[in-house]
């Protein structure tokens, strides 16, 4: 019985993996450091680098910059920015706005600078270079009754104007050439000049959309005079003439038969010839219960129709011509003057 219980304990301590016996310790030792020696007709591998933040001086330290950077903005219809451009210019290109470009922006210019109470003088005419004196900026400083204005800076700017050759394109350059602070946390560093810079000329921009802008209005809101008159074509056939090219008249048609319920079916410009069909318009429930202005119909029958250009004692004829091409009766011409001249002048086309 004495034999057994010493086995049993024997095979447990060899089942569990435990060890009577402890092992030596190990001495660790640290690894050192071996230069690998390299023969002399052979090149050394690279070598790491040190990794150590060598110390700055106080003096040394720089200012960051952490504001967005200044971005041109094209606001007027006219500009645009080169994809590669890193200065504070714009490119204005002649639209139906602007006229003749450059006198155009002279007078934009001269404008913005008097509106925003800005002085400036011209230092180059041949060359368009413009100096302006200081433009201010201002903090506001205290609350409700104590509230003022504190100059926080002022710059001064030259405003170049370089023309292409063929004068449908100008750019605008904007340089900030002196510069003042009066706060020590509001100095402008070397990062931010193109910043003022663009904020100026951004202003400029804006000065321009905007004047598109009331053009843009104003011919959308004039009142279109149209001399449309009865009378006949280079064939003696009843027609309505116009003192518009037929370039003019032509590109202005398909906005007129939109407005009296002309659908187009063909064209063939080198005859000058519309092929439409007319159908006449059914008043709606909503423009009967708001009595909404609609565009006068045509006494035509429903059905498709000819409408022939041509050229007759210096003025454009229209001539309104049957599916089969043959002229239209002369008291149907003389009907349709009326209603087309309303539908013109509601429509402000140029006929």
């Amino acid at each position: 019985m004495h034999y057994s219980a010493t086995s049993c304990v024997l095979a447990s301590l060899l089942l569990s993996g435990c060890s009577l016996f402890s092992s030596p310790e190990v001495e660790q030792t640290q690894p050192t450091d071996h230069t690998l020696k390299v023969p002399s007709h052979l090149t050394a591998p690279p070598q790491p680098a040190q990794y150590d933040i060598p110390a700055v001086s106080e003096d040394r330290v720089q200012q960051v910059d952490t504001r967005a950077p200044g971005l041109v903005l094209t606001l007027s219809s006219s500009s645009r920015v080169d994809e590669e451009e890193t200065r504070a210019r714009v490119w204005f290109d002649r639209n139906d706005y602007s006229g003749d470009l450059l006198p155009f922006l002279q007078q934009m210019l001269t404008d913005h600078l008097q509106e925003n109470d800005i002085a400036y003088t011209v230092e180059d005419d041949e060359q368009l270079v413009w100096l302006t004196d200081w433009v201010s900026s201002y903090q506001q400083k205290g609350f409700w009754f104590w509230k003022s204005n504190e100059l926080r800076e002022q710059a001064r700017f030259r405003i170049t104007m370089e023309p292409r050759p063929h004068g449908r394109s100008v750019a605008v350059l904007v340089e900030m050439t002196e510069h003042q602070y009066y706060q020590r946390d509001a100095e402008l560093l070397a990062t931010a000049v193109k910043r003022e810079e663009t904020a100026f000329l951004n202003g400029f921009i804006a000065a321009v959309g905007a004047e598109e802008f009331r053009q843009a209005q104003a011919l959308r809101n004039r009142t279109v005079e149209s001399n449309l008159t009865a009378g006949v074509d280079a064939q003696s056939q009843p027609a309505l003439l116009s003192d518009q090219s037929l370039e003019v008249v032509w590109t202005q048609l398909e906005d007129l038969f939109a407005a009296v319920n002309l659908s187009v079916l063909d064209l063939n410009r080198s005859v000058s010839t519309y092929y439409v069909r007319f159908d006449t318009p059914k008043r709606g429930m909503f423009s009967r219960v708001f009595r909404r202005n609609t565009m006068p119909v045509l006494p035509l029958a429903d059905g498709e129709y000819q409408v022939v250009l041509g050229r007759v004692d210096q003025l454009t004829s229209i001539s309104f011509r049957d599916k089969s091409g043959e002229p239209l009766a002369a008291d149907v011409v003389a009907s349709l003057e009326r209603p087309l001249l309303e539908a013109i002048e509601q429509a402000s086309l140029e006929l």
